[in-house]
């Protein structure tokens, strides 16, 4: 079915493939928001153009209840979030919006997607394999100040550049809304290019030295007479 969307440039969870619980409010320590490179986020179906990218925010803007990024023809959205360099994922972290019933019900996430598979249509039809990790059967969120954190398999997660969150559907509504999107891991380091400074040394050759040299060390050892 095609879909006339947009494109803008506690315990108790339910985990399918994934472990327990990460402390939400742990610290910022690994997150990742430095190596995200958000000139380059996608969203599909956000109702405020730019709005997507602008939801992945600092640890100390977690809270925050603007800007905040709201679904606009149905509750699916798209968000496909590069990174500067290969991570390793450990967390997956978001805050929905101020309201309850718009948090999502079901989130797929997809590794290393490529931009081509950008498209409702697409997604919708890739096979179950291509599903790196469900999140399903979230809870309605009373406080809507909690950051709901869901861990990640790093084996599974090792050398992504980009993650993409297919949300399929929300709690109670038409829409689908978030507030904060966060992500813990760790960084390679290397950001994609960037120039690498790399410095060979060859190993000396004969033909390198100078005669004068050749004839001083032949002189030495009562060579060339």
């Amino acid at each position: 079915m095609s879909h006339p969307h947009s494109h803008s440039g506690p315990c108790g969870h339910s985990h399918h493939d994934d472990d327990s619980h990460v402390a939400p409010d742990a610290g910022d320590q690994d997150l990742l928001f430095t190596s995200i490179d958000r000139d380059r986020v996608l969203t599909l179906n956000e109702s405020t153009p730019g709005s997507g990218a602008a939801i992945i925010k600092t640890w100390d803007r977690r809270l925050d209840a603007e800007p905040s990024c709201i679904s606009d023809a149905d509750d699916q959205l798209i968000l496909h979030i590069p990174f500067t360099s290969s991570v390793k994922l450990t967390t997956l972290l978001f805050r929905p919006s101020s309201e309850a019933d718009l948090t999502p019900s079901c989130i797929k996430l997809y590794k290393n997607l490529p931009e081509s598979a950008l498209n409702f249509d697409d997604i919708s039809s890739l096979p179950p394999a291509k599903v790196t990790t469900t999140l399903e059967s979230i809870p309605t969120i009373t406080d809507t100040k909690d950051v709901i954190s869901f861990p990640l398999q790093p084996v599974k997660w090792a050398n992504t550049d980009s993650i993409t969150l297919f949300i399929e559907s929300s709690i109670g509504r038409d829409q689908t809304g978030l507030a904060f999107l966060g992500f813990k891991g760790k960084s390679s380091g290397y950001t994609r290019g960037a120039p690498q400074n790399i410095v060979y040394e060859s190993a000396p050759q004969l033909k390198d030295h100078s005669k004068v040299g050749t004839d001083s060390l032949a002189s030495t050892h009562g060579f060339g007479h």
